[in-house]
């Protein structure tokens, strides 16, 4: 049991009303969230939800939250995503290859909302991988054209080949070191023909860290 990820998932139950519709992140903080809310559900809260994975919507599907598709609601009026890495202004995503999805429920509600435990956070500039969602056709040239930060197509654990993602897309990991300017590469990498989406993301309207004794607002 992981108190501070749980900690972290209670808080941003208090945000849940009755009547919402709820965007799912993935991740294991966002995990303990999906089983948090299955519990209100089971008790009467009353909501729709929209995914950003197969895995989170399986685990929904476990737990008696009902699932739907984006074309069947109005509009999401929470998010709750995890991230790999915080800063007060920007996060890294994609660890787990659910970047598109994400980025695609998570900016498309109303408030969006990040929840990590303390060892995610970093004080001062954002670093790290950032992940690249890519077309199997275009990963070569992609490659090529980010070679100086070391690109690597990410490769499958459990079966021959790489990783492929809930869109039929390749997974590529750059190390791109210190991010002086995220809203700028978000951009340019957003840019790239080939490129489907990237694990930057910098729009979100708040950050809940939980540690063992409860949480805090980044």
């Amino acid at each position: 049991m992981n108190l501070s990820k749980i900690n972290a998932a209670k808080a941003a139950l208090d945000y849940v009303k009755d009547g919402m519709c709820i965007g799912l992140g993935s991740g294991s903080t966002v995990k303990e969230f999906i089983r948090l809310l299955g519990e209100k559900v089971k008790a009467g809260l009353k909501i729709t939800c929209v995914t950003t994975s197969f895995d989170s919507r399986m685990l929904a599907a476990e737990n008696g939250i009902s699932v739907t598709e984006p074309d069947s609601i109005g509009e999401i009026d929470l998010a709750v995503d995890g991230a790999d890495k915080v800063t007060k202004t920007a996060l890294l995503k994609g660890g787990g290859g659910a970047l598109t999805r994400e980025k695609i429920v998570d900016y498309n509600a109303k408030r969006f909302i990040v929840i990590v435990d303390e060892s995610k956070v970093i004080e001062g500039q954002l670093e790290g991988d950032v992940n690249l969602e890519v077309l199997p056709f275009a990963a070569p040239l992609i490659m090529r054209k980010l070679k100086q930060y070391n690109p690597k197509i990410r490769m499958s654990k459990a079966k021959l080949g790489p990783v492929i993602s809930d869109n039929g897309c390749f997974i590529i990991d750059c190390n791109m070191m210190k991010i002086e300017n995220p809203k700028e590469l978000e951009r340019e990498l957003k840019n790239m023909p080939g490129i489907i989406e990237n694990g930057i993301f910098t729009q979100f309207d708040q950050i809940i860290v939980g540690n063992e004794n409860g949480f805090r607002i980044l």
